[in-house]
């Protein structure tokens, strides 16, 4: 009777650290985000990835610099938030939420982020439809699995820190036009990627501890975007999530001189943001 009393009591105590709630969305009472504190240099050679570790590694040497270079902020150093994770207003739906691809009026064409998106990552020029405006063959190398593809229709626009993970990480929290721009960001190469289909059904909108890239060599360069989107806009990563991104960093040998973020591409982030709040109207 006393082992069974046992085992309730620890089956309560996980439910409430970590529960699932009917839509399937994770639920916990903690989560972390990105640290925006500045660091100022990094040792190559850092045998730990764990956190505490690095920020202080991060910090040894920098007195011994005459000028510093370039102000950066380390992507696997983190900020732990008593607070609740996953506890949404309203259940996730991706057409109220995000929207879907826009027009940008105001560059004068007729292409929309989808299309954008397969005319930046073709290695050569794109050939359209007849109506100039979908993009219909080009040259796309896939990232995730390493193989190149000719035709449009085989390609997929990857959000990378999926739409779901986005507002169950904390997008719940914004208004419909800072939603809509994250779901048709163009500030940067890695928001938004032009991927082999069948490989962006396979990641979904899962977060590493679900999917990791096949292709292996990209691997650390996934881990590191999926921080930096984190970081740019402020979501959050639950426990599993953050331990098993710092598990991947060791498994995979990664550079750590590379999960480094600059203050001004933050900045320039955070500018572009700003700058295209009304890009959905």
């Amino acid at each position: 009777m006393k082992t069974l009393l046992l085992m309730i009591m620890l089956l309560v105590v996980s439910v409430s650290n970590a529960a699932t709630d009917t839509l399937g969305n994770p639920r916990f009472d903690e989560f972390y985000t990105v640290k925006e504190q500045v660091v100022k240099s990094h040792e190559a050679d850092t045998p730990s990835v764990n956190p505490a570790d690095i920020a202080q590694s991060l910090w040894s040497d920098a007195e011994s610099l005459y000028e510093l270079a370039v102000k950066i902020y380390s992507l696997i150093d983190f900020d732990y938030h008593h607070e609740k994770y996953g506890d949404v207003n309203e259940p996730y739906n991706r057409q109220k939420h995000f929207g879907t691809w826009v027009n940008d009026r105001r560059d004068n064409t007729c292409y929309n982020t989808r299309a954008k998106v397969l005319i930046r990552d073709s290695s050569v020029p794109v050939d359209f439809r007849t109506n100039g405006c979908t993009v219909s063959s080009g040259k796309w190398s896939d990232p995730y699995g390493g193989r190149d593809y000719t035709n449009a229709g085989d390609m997929q626009i990857d959000h990378f820190v999926p739409l779901k993970n986005a507002y169950i990480s904390g997008a719940y929290k914004w208004n419909g036009q800072k939603r809509c721009l994250y779901a048709n960001f163009l500030g940067n190469d890695f928001h938004l990627l032009a991927v082999y289909g069948k490989e962006n059904t396979s990641k979904s909108d899962k977060t590493p501890e679900g999917y990791m890239p096949p292709n292996t060599a990209y691997q650390c360069q996934y881990i590191a975007q999926w921080l930096k989107v984190k970081l740019i806009w402020s979501l959050g990563l639950t426990p599993p999530e953050k331990e098993t991104v710092l598990e991947l960093l060791r498994t995979n040998h990664c550079d750590l001189n590379k999960m480094t973020y600059s203050v001004q591409e933050l900045d320039q982030q955070r500018r572009f943001i700003a700058d295209n709040m009304n890009l959905c109207q």
